[in-house]
């Protein structure tokens, strides 16, 4: 948490609840403030207008006792996300401490005064009922989940399908190995999203085995996902950003007749690479100079662009394909892609930007990756690990819609969630979260002290309150 003592400077503090108060005890403080949630206030009453609640509702369900509603057991999920905390523990650590934050997830009064069940560990319910959960629901099911309210989630946000264009990925996620010799494992995820402009919508997340290819789960991704996403007559075609991973010549032409136009690399050991680069060496060639890409080398290449027609060379593609040949001159050498497309209205430079979408893609992957965790989540069972990630991707797409309609840059999840009743009381380079009630009994218990240091704590408060002393 970032903390300004003089209005000015920024210096990074850490929650420490002993050091703080030990601290009250001896008459000394730096700050207090109201604590602020403002993202989590407003996320909060966008998730509301959504229905997300109702949506979650949703889920299946395969217990006997029903006391605790489906839906909150996903909100859970897709908030913990939202604030990087790590284990299922910690998630109803933070997210239940505080009366104020509970209201906001969604719980009234009687849940948050009694919880679900009697005896609970932390109310409304504690860890282990949210991991059994979803130890229940399983891939399969959670899977048939997504495709079940897909359709309602894009009538309520339809920026999830970006400006029209599709991209689909797999990334391998590990589960670790755990107590009690729980086993770890591998899964690749692929994951289909809506574009535009280098932001990725997760729509949908197909969990596969660590061994099945890029092309097996994308194929079972897209003849699930055409039902839902195909364009109706009359709508134009949609455009799919595909890498290399996804090559099938056949596929790709049922694809187009689906209603899916084709975007992808074709790789150097196929006729068409060949032919391509080939036909770009003749002297009558005419390239285009385009914008290198930002790679980090020393040099950045000079890039041309060429592009073809009425491509027929790939034998195993039954329809005619656009191209474009992308040159790269080095100081010392040159290189060559080549990108083909079964929408043979683009233009070279117009295929060229496509390529440089996918990499846009990729970056977004890795950020979504390295910040929002899903790869580093606390070692448990393996199908609630795999609803994590899923929750992880629902999060990241629902706060990318909310951004959008915020007219915002595209947001990173906070480092700690504050909910508003409560106060910030700062100490040195730490903090701590006190209910008023908890800080004017230390001040009563210690009230001589506080009165010995009372020039020195006003002072300090104005300071943090951005005030200067009378």
């Amino acid at each position: 948490m970032a903390h300004s003592k003089s209005g000015e400077s920024w210096q990074l503090v850490l929650e420490n609840r002993e050091q703080v108060i030990a601290a009250l005890e001896r008459g000394e403080c730096e700050g207090i403030l109201p604590a602020a949630s403002g993202l989590f206030d407003d996320f909060a009453s966008f998730c509301g207008e959504i229905g997300l609640l109702e949506l979650l509702s949703r889920l299946p369900d395969e217990r006997e006792r029903r006391s605790i509603p489906a839906c909150f057991f996903g909100n859970l999920l897709v908030h913990k996300a939202l604030f990087r905390i790590p284990t299922l523990t910690q998630a109803t650590r933070v997210l239940f401490h505080s009366p104020d934050t509970l209201r906001r997830l969604g719980f009234n009064w009687r849940q948050i005064q009694e919880g679900f069940y009697s005896n609970g560990e932390r109310k409304p319910f504690n860890e282990e009922a949210l991991a059994d959960f979803f130890a229940g629901i399983g891939r399969q099911r959670l899977w048939k989940y997504q495709l079940q309210v897909l359709g309602e989630l894009l009538k309520r946000c339809p920026e999830l399908l970006g400006g029209g264009t599709l991209t689909m990925d797999c990334v391998t996620v590990t589960v670790p190995a755990g107590h009690f010799k729980r086993e770890g494992g591998q899964y690749k995820a692929c994951v289909l999203s809506g574009y535009r402009e280098g932001r990725i919508y997760p729509l949908l997340c197909l969990f596969g085995g660590e061994h099945e290819s890029d092309l097996v789960l994308g194929k079972r991704m897209m003849k699930a996902a055409a039902k839902l996403l195909a364009p109706k007559p009359g709508e134009a075609k949609r455009e799919l950003l595909l890498d290399r991973g996804f090559i099938d010549g056949a596929w790709i032409g049922e694809l187009k007749e689906q209603g899916f136009e084709v975007v992808i690399g074709a790789r150097s050991d196929m006729n068409i690479y060949e032919d391509l680069v080939g036909l770009s060496r003749l002297p009558r060639t005419k390239w285009q100079r385009v914008d290198p890409p930002k790679y980090h080398e020393r040099e950045r290449p000079k890039r041309y662009v060429t592009g073809f027609k009425e491509l027929k060379t790939w034998e195993a593609c039954p329809v005619p394909l656009s191209g474009v040949v992308i040159r790269d001159e080095y100081t010392d050498h040159t290189s060559y892609q080549v990108v083909v497309s079964t929408d043979e209205r683009l233009s070279a430079t117009q295929l060229h930007a496509c390529h440089r979408a996918r990499w846009e893609i990729e970056e977004a992957f890795m950020a979504l990756t390295r910040y929002w965790n899903i790869d580093e989540l606390g070692s448990c069972r393996h199908p609630v690990y795999l609803a994590q990630v899923y929750f992880t991707l629902l999060a990241y797409a629902l706060l990318g819609v909310f951004a959008d309609r915020q007219a915002a840059e595209p947001l990173l999840p906070p480092l700690a969630l504050f909910p508003g009743r409560e106060l910030v009381v700062y100490h040195g380079a730490h903090y701590a979260i006190l209910l008023p009630s908890e800080l004017f009994q230390i001040v009563f218990t210690h009230f001589d002290a506080w009165r010995a240091n009372q020039e020195k704590l006003l002072e300090a408060l104005r300071h943090c309150e951005g005030r200067a002393p009378p």
